[in-house]
Formats: structure tokens, C-alpha cells, sequence
């Protein structure tokens, strides 16, 4: 768990308080649309906590003097603990997939981790031969064969699906997640499958800071495996098993109701 400093931590609560405003319109009829509205404000929270920079290009807090000084500085604890991390897995001849449900972020980590040989693949990476460079399959293939490739950075949306990893990379982490269960399941899934050898043990890291919406999201995970697990009949929920059709949240919103209440419990707020 992970502490931002005093001026991140001071920004935060200012973001929390402005957002948990703009929320009291869509809170009278929670509509698909209204859900929708949410997101997209609940998702700056989200930013902020993942890496401050995102707030730069948003006309909302680009004036605001503390804001500034923040995103002239740095891009915040989790950025830096992710690529030390995977400096010290490299040393350690350990190839290491990173998660973030921003492309920014992507795009970010593979240029800070350029030394590692790091790629990525968000949903502007092309589907095509793996013969074919830059190509999502050519990418895929890369990690797998290039011995220099240490890195891959990935987005869930984009990536949580067709790819297996698992005989190459055996650790996950996670700049930041969103509510969405069934992509961060079949993320997971990607290092996580049957045929591995008994050595050969996944390790995940989840990067939190700490007293954030992170917690939040974490326990609306945890809710969600669950419900799946009881409804799959599978207490353990063996993400190389699972199916993930099962409509447990629309394909379109991350967010649900049920998380509008999480969030708003946290911001201090009870009303629905």
C-alpha cells in the first residue's frame, strides 16, 4: 500500500469533494445514462489516484495553481513503484506484464521502461499476422521470444482476451483497475492458466494508495468474484475455467448501481 504525498494526498480530497457535487444531479434517477455521467466523473477520481498527470489536458483543473505545481513535479507514487518494480523482476531474468485501464498510463510505462525492451497493447494496437511488426500478434509474439522483451504493458479492455502468456511470465501488476470483474478475470487469466509447472507459480500485485477510491474498487471486486464464484458452483473460481458471458454487469458501463452506493459511502455521502 502506497502513500501519496502531502500535496497529492491535499488535492485528492478537493477532486473527492468536487465530484462528490456533481454527482448530486444524476443521483435522483439512476438511469443507464445516468450511470454513464457517473463514470465518466467517478473515472477522474480514478485518474488522479493512478497518475495526476491525466488531470493535464482537463479544462476543469489545468488552472488550478495547486494542481499545477503537482503536475509539474512528478506522476505520483504508484507510476514510480510500478517501474521500479520491474526494473528489480528484470534483474531477476522475470518477464512482467503491467495492467492499467488507461491508455495514457500505457503508453507512459513503456516509454519510461524502454530499457526493458517494454511494448504495449491498448485498443490502438491492430489485430493482424504475427509476421507483422507492431501488429497485436506480433507483439504477443515478441514477449514470448525476444529474451529482451521484459516488459509488456497492456490495457484490459483491450487485451484480457486471446492472449496467453503464461509460459513466458508468471507476474502481474496492476496500476490501477476499474469495475469492470470480468476484465480484470480475464486479465488475470492471461498468466494464470492449467499446464503450468508446479514451480511455475503466478504472482499478482494490486498497487493501492492507500485511503483512496482504490480500496473502494478493490471491495466491489471482491463482491463481484464472488457472486460469480456462487453462481459458477465454484467456490475458488479458477480463472482458467471460468466462463465470462455471464451477465453480471452490462458490457457498456463499468459501473452499477451497487458501486454508485460504494463510492458514495466512501465520499461521505449516503443517499441513492
Amino acid at each position: 500500500m502506497l502513500k501519496m504525498d502531502p500535496l497529492q494526498a491535499q488535492v485528492y480530497e478537493s477532486i473527492k469533494y468536487e465530484t462528490k457535487r456533481q454527482l448530486v444531479p444524476f443521483l435522483s434517477d439512476i438511469s443507464r445514462v445516468s450511470l454513464r455521467e457517473i463514470n465518466k466523473k467517478i473515472m477522474k477520481v480514478m485518474q488522479f489516484v493512478s497518475n495526476p498527470a491525466l488531470l493535464a489536458k482537463d479544462m476543469e483543473y489545468i488552472f488550478d495553481d495547486c494542481i499545477g505545481s503537482l503536475l509539474l513535479r512528478d506522476n505520483g507514487p504508484k507510476i514510480a513503484y510500478v517501474c521500479q518494480r520491474a526494473h528489480e523482476l528484470a534483474s531477476e531474468g522475470k518477464k512482467v506484464i503491467i495492467w492499467s485501464q488507461f491508455v495514457e498510463n500505457v503508453e507512459l510505462l513503456t516509454e519510461r521502461l524502454k530499457d526493458l525492451g517494454a511494448d504495449y497493447i491498448h485498443g490502438g494496437v491492430d489485430a493482424g499476422d504475427e509476421d507483422e511488426n507492431d501488429t497485436r500478434e506480433w507483439k504477443i509474439k515478441e514477449f514470448h521470444d525476444n529474451p529482451d522483451k521484459m516488459v509488456l504493458v497492456a490495457n484490459p479492455a483491450a487485451a484480457s482476451e486471446g492472449i496467453s502468456l503464461h509460459k513466458v511470465c508468471q507476474y502481474a501488476i496492476y496500476l490501477d483497475r476499474s469495475f469492470n470483474a470480468a476484465h480484470y478475470l480475464q486479465s488475470e487469466d492471461r498468466i494464470h492458466r492449467l499446464g503450468l509447472r508446479q514451480d511455475q507459480i503466478p504472482i499478482i500485485e494490486i498497487v493501492e494508495c492507500e485511503d483512496t477510491i482504490d480500496q473502494v474498487v478493490r471491495q466491489r471486486l471482491e463482491l463481484k468474484v464472488n457472486t460469480m464464484a456462487n453462481a459458477l458452483n465454484d467456490p475458488s473460481l479458477d480463472v482458467g475455467t471460468v466462463r465470462y458471458d455471464v451477465d453480471f454487469e452490462s458490457e457498456y458501463d463499468d459501473i452499477s448501481g451497487d458501486d454508485v452506493t460504494a463510492i458514495l459511502r466512501y465520499f461521505g455521502e449516503e443517499r441513492l
